[in-house]
């Protein structure tokens, strides 16, 4: 089978080969990705492979290009479904710390007047912390957190990709439980969920 796209003109930058080598890979690669995720994830996936490639293109030296391509895309697909199992693992935490405080909440003895002085003082330190990030994930971390965002919303809201909103509330999360590691995780919970 003849090849339609000339990679030395790639390497070159010559968007005409660029274009042929694109829609040469595209469906094959996206076939390939489609088996590990679903299908816009895939599309994000390749379409990241294709920019990388083309900004990097001078100084890739692959041999075999097509195995290069797979061998790339299959790592960032690996990759992808280890950050979501992070994620996963995250969000079913934090489904634990809900019930444990929807427990707290239903107790007989619980005294709301306490109860809101310690919140406002937690709101409080949690509002320091977040002030201490950098302003787009702070940004980031509060549209996801506190107005309910999706991650999908929040990327179209701050004009950002959806891995880049991950990454912000990523290193958010972090930041905050080194900042507030003598609170419990717990109530730290209470407060970003009410």
């Amino acid at each position: 089978m003849q090849r339609r796209y000339d990679i030395e003109k790639v390497k070159l930058g010559d968007r005409k080969a660029f274009k042929d080598f694109f829609c040469h890979f595209y469906p094959k690669m996206m076939a390939v990705a489609s088996r590990f995720v679903d299908e816009e994830e895939a599309k994000d996936l390749v379409q990241d492979i294709f920019c990388s490639f083309w900004e990097r293109r001078t100084s890739l030296q692959a041999h075999d290009v097509e195995s290069f391509l797979y061998k790339w895309l299959r790592n960032r697909c690996l990759n992808h479904l280890k950050h979501q199992e992070v994620v996963n693992t995250h969000k079913s935490e934090v489904r634990i710390a809900e019930e444990r405080v929807r427990f707290m909440d239903e107790r007989s003895d619980h005294n709301p007047i306490f109860s809101q002085i310690q919140a406002q003082e937690l709101r409080r330190r949690i509002e320091e912390a977040i002030e201490k990030l950098p302003p787009k994930c702070a940004r980031a971390f509060r549209l996801f957190y506190f107005q309910g965002l999706s991650q999908k919303e929040i990327a179209r809201v701050m004009g950002i990709s959806v891995r880049t909103v991950e990454g912000h509330i990523q290193q958010a999360m972090r930041s905050l439980r080194k900042e507030l590691k003598d609170l419990s995780i717990l109530v730290i919970w209470l407060l970003l969920t009410s």
